[in-house]
């Protein structure tokens, strides 16, 4: 199967015994004239040019000789953004939310799924997987929690009751999905 590719990608490729990087700098779809160098490309074979990182020269190569770059220093914008929203959302480190979700009160709250499991503690054992993985482990699953993580968090602190926080379904609420609105570092 041919990875997708698109303008921007980090790329890698051999080269001799070894190999080169850099990055895609677009595609082409149809035969092109490049540096005086006729390029066979159609859209059922595209062909790539990549700007060498090393040397900075451009040149063409076809999708089967790439290979995707992903690790912690290449994730996508979108990646970034989500990370540190998911970051700052969740407060808890992941020791903290193990022994949290060994608690009483931690089950005594939070909408039940069709098991009769209650979602906040499944995302919170989804969200300590997170947080014990290296970055360049994420997957795409990873992010989509990540999404839903920080949305549940923002709505529900939205939803503050008037009052003292503390010792309240809420505040339980909350640190099943991993943010304790009582740590000093986000008291609002």
């Amino acid at each position: 199967m041919t990875i997708k590719l698109k303008k921007g990608d980090p790329v890698k490729w051999k080269v001799g015994k070894g190999e080169a990087k850099g990055k895609i700098t677009q595609k082409l779809t149809q035969s092109t004239q490049v540096d005086g160098k006729e390029i066979q490309a159609s859209k059922s074979k595209p062909r790539y040019l990549v700007k060498n990182e090393s040397t900075g020269s451009v040149i063409s190569r076809r999708a089967r000789s790439l290979s995707l770059i992903e690790n912690e220093h290449n994730l996508k914008p979108q990646q970034h953004k989500i990370l540190d929203n998911f970051h700052e959302a969740v407060n808890m480190s992941a020791s903290e939310l193990k022994a949290w979700l060994k608690t009483e009160e931690s089950n005594s709250v939070g909408q039940k799924d069709r098991q009769g499991k209650i979602k906040g503690r499944k995302s919170g054992k989804k969200i300590i997987k997170i947080l014990n993985k290296k970055q360049s482990e994420y997957q795409k699953k990873d992010f989509k929690h990540m999404k839903k993580v920080v949305s549940y968090i923002h709505r529900h602190l939205a939803q503050k009751p008037s009052g003292n926080i503390q010792a309240t379904p809420w505040q339980y609420s909350l640190m099943n999905w991993g943010h304790d609105p009582m740590n000093s570092k986000t008291k609002q």
